[in-house]
């Protein structure tokens, strides 16, 4: 090919195809194809994305804005001992931890383990995958 190297080439491939203009319609329609081709395979796997993650959003709290009674003195950390009589508002929960409202208590929130809440109260003692 000597020093035309790619040059030659897309003079001869420009003249088998009619000539640069007809090249140049082939070659861009080409491209726009691929590009089309490319940004709907973005636009489809996008689409199933946010299927997927609406499909797994998590149920809501299904205790949320109940209010329980302790009936069995616990330690449940973070500063926090509910004795029998206490009284706890749901305010959110995410899998086994529960965010409570002790009633009457100034130094509110605290998250509890809904496995210990269902030990020492009358909160209903599920699985954590329920509570989800």
């Amino acid at each position: 090919m000597g020093n035309l190297g790619w040059y030659q080439t897309m003079t001869t491939v420009a003249k088998a195809l009619g000539g640069p203009g007809k090249a140049l319609a082939i070659v861009g329609t080409g491209i726009a194809l691929a590009g089309y081709g490319v940004v709907r395979g973005i636009e489809t796997g996008g689409k199933k994305l946010y299927r997927v993650v609406v499909e797994n959003r998590s149920a809501p709290c299904p205790t949320k804005g109940q209010i329980f009674v302790v009936v069995a003195d616990g330690e449940a950390g973070g500063g926090l001992t509910l004795t029998a009589g206490d009284e706890f508002r749901v305010l959110e929960c995410d899998g086994d931890a529960i965010l409570v409202e002790v009633l009457g208590d100034a130094d509110n929130p605290y998250f509890v383990s809904g496995e210990l809440l269902g030990s020492i109260s009358d909160f209903p003692a599920t699985d954590s995958a329920s509570l989800t």
